[in-house]
């Protein structure tokens, strides 16, 4: 396929390129013909072969008798120090010694010290609710919760009551928590204090607390040289977020939460920045300065989550076209010398001399046609595929050019179609945040609620999991270990988080042994005083249609009925106004007081 190419008329660098610099800029098109004997060339920039054509170094715009811009190779990069290599070389991450447990990756994630401060702020939101409430949560009921929520999110049920039904039960959920408890905490689970919300203007204060912290957990994870920004939706069907939540008609989840990412290439997040509108980035702990708070909304967003990078100047920005424009990538290359690759909006670019929309959408325009131009290491191009793609760039450039295959309807085959290079690296670098929220959704937690902002909990909760794994996956790669699956590694962590207890796990009433009835004459045993005293077991009475005898008040002479039965001794004792057996029968003996006689004369029939 041949190149389509475009001429720029002598003068045109009045009407500009890129308007807002400083002095005259040069723009270069490529070749008329595969002779390049016209070209004008300075002597001094012929030494490498291999120097990409497509960035100018000359400020004013040489033409030649045919009235079109001259190429001019780039200046020669300066060679780097072989102090600085070693430097960089001490920079990267040790290799790991050995393989950590899921759990370890997990607790990285979410710090204990952040799941204390949900334990007191959900104690004191109890509190706040009623001041008579006996309700309390320590560390260990919250990591119980999350362990649970995150079996849920593997082990999908049709609904809450189906993990604690008879028939439906899951052992691995019901012998760690009732199901009245779990929704307590579910229902008081909370993040930040209410008595300072009025005089906040962030909208997402309850929150807020949470993203910041997990975010510096993020942080503090070294970041891979390219980073991708995108959106990420997180879907929320409630009414009561007013209009924090979106509604996008093409999106799976119709009404869901807008957050900004930024990924590395293996999906790991490290850094998340809320969308409410107005107070965005007056709520965000990254502040912006005067120039960059001139910038438009998309690329203030850009710069939000650039800014926490580490090293900034030999990291390169992905981005599509909701968060492309020229000023960006010039802003970005002169501020901070980060590099930016990006779809872009033709109307953002800066009015190049670029082929036409309408033009390069015809017929007779075959697809793989391009046309680009550079400008002060900026390069803008538009390319056909299946419609115009446009693409501004101060990292890749059209060479080499390669190949790709799409469909023909005419010939019912693929066909190859010519491909520039900057367009194979944008599809190969920009899917860090696709891939994270695929991983997020894989096993999504259940954290359906009234309250608006524990869908977002449950994200959070999804998204440390995630990116527990893609660290995971790092050391076992860098140990030439086979790594897990996802659901393994979320199963790991949901173990070791529902036996953080350091106590003998509880029977709960639904056990799945059912209290067999002795028939008429048949003797009931006493349970042994480690069954009888064992307070890890939940004790609970439970009613029966046919009256036994107690065994803890009955004599021959003098026997009581009662149709209540402690569900773990399998034996009845009275509960009523005048007499509870339950209670004394349970009652471990003081050291210091004798124990009670028991009345054993003859065993008795029921």
């Amino acid at each position: 396929m041949a190149l389509i190419t475009k001429h720029i008329p002598h003068g045109f660098a009045s009407t500009g390129f890129y308007r807002k610099a400083a002095g005259p800029r040069t723009f270069v098109a490529p070749p008329v013909g595969e002779d390049n004997s016209d070209l004008e060339v300075e002597d001094e920039f012929l030494d490498d072969s291999d120097r990409d054509p497509d960035y100018v170094v000359e400020e004013d715009l040489i033409p030649t008798a045919s009235g079109s811009a001259t190429r001019i190779q780039p200046e020669e990069m300066p060679e780097e120090d072989e102090d600085e290599d070693d430097e960089e070389e001490d920079k990267a991450p040790p290799l790991p010694e050995f393989l950590q447990q899921p759990h370890e990756f997990f607790m990285r994630m979410l710090p204990i010290e952040l799941l204390e401060d949900m334990v007191y702020q959900t104690n004191l939101y109890a509190h706040q609710k009623d001041v008579s409430t006996t309700f309390s949560i320590d560390i260990h009921d919250l990591m119980v919760f999350t362990g649970i929520v995150l079996y849920m999110g593997v082990m999908r049920g049709p609904s809450i009551d189906d993990y604690w039904a008879l028939d439906t039960r899951m052992s691995q959920i019901t012998e760690y928590m009732s199901s009245k408890r779990f929704r307590q905490i579910r229902a008081l689970l909370h993040f930040n204090n209410n008595e300072n919300a009025k005089s906040s203007t962030d909208r997402f204060y309850k929150v807020r607390p949470l993203f910041s912290g997990i975010a510096k957990q993020f942080l503090q994870v070294k970041a891979t040289p390219t980073q991708s920004i995108d959106e990420v939706m997180v879907g929320y069907k409630g009414t009561m977020a007013g209009n924090l939540r979106q509604y996008i008609a093409n999106k799976p989840d119709k009404f869901e939460y807008k957050l900004f990412c930024r990924a590395s290439i293996d999906g790991f997040i490290h850094g998340i920045v809320m969308y409410q509108g107005a107070t965005t980035f007056s709520s965000h702990p990254v502040d912006l300065c005067e120039d960059e708070e001139q910038q438009l909304m998309s690329s203030k967003l850009v710069l939000v989550l650039a800014k926490t990078i580490q090293d900034l100047k030999n990291s390169t920005i992905y981005a599509d076209n909701y968060f492309t424009s020229i000023q960006l990538v010039e802003f970005l290359r002169d501020k901070y010398q980060c590099r930016y690759v990006g779809t872009a909006r033709p109307n953002r670019i800066g009015n190049p001399p670029l082929m036409s929309k309408k033009e390069m959408e015809k017929k007779s325009t075959p697809r793989g046609t391009l046309d680009y131009v550079s400008c002060n290491g900026v390069f803008a191009m538009c390319w056909k595929d299946n419609k115009q793609v446009t693409v501004l760039s101060s990292d890749a450039g059209v060479e080499p050019l390669s190949t790709a295959k799409r469909w023909n309807k005419d010939t019912r085959k693929k066909v190859e179609i010519q491909c520039p290079a900057v367009i194979k690296e944008y599809n190969g670098k920009m899917g860090g945040i696709d891939k994270s929220d695929m991983l997020t959704h894989l096993y999504k937690t259940p954290m359906k609620s009234r309250r608006w902002y524990i869908r977002l909990y449950g994200y959070i909760i999804d998204l440390c999991t995630s990116n527990a794994w893609v660290l995971y996956k790092r050391d076992a790669i860098a140990l030439l270990e086979k790594p897990m699956p996802l659901k393994d590694f979320q199963l790991k962590i949901s173990t070791f988080a529902r036996t953080y207890k350091n106590r003998p796990t509880r029977m709960l009433r639904n056990t799945p042994e059912p209290f067999v009835l002795s028939r008429k004459g048949q003797r009931t045993s006493r349970p042994s005083d480690n069954l009888r005293y064992d307070y890890s077991k939940f004790h609970c009475p439970e009613f029966v249609n046919q009256r036994m005898t107690c065994k803890f008040c009955s004599t021959k002479d003098d026997i009581h009925r009662s149709r209540w039965i402690c569900n773990v001794c399998k034996v009845a004792l009275c509960l009523n106004d005048s007499r509870n057996c339950f209670q004394d029968f349970h009652a471990a003996p003081l050291p210091h007081r004798p124990l009670r006689p028991h009345r054993t004369q003859r065993p008795l029939h029921q």
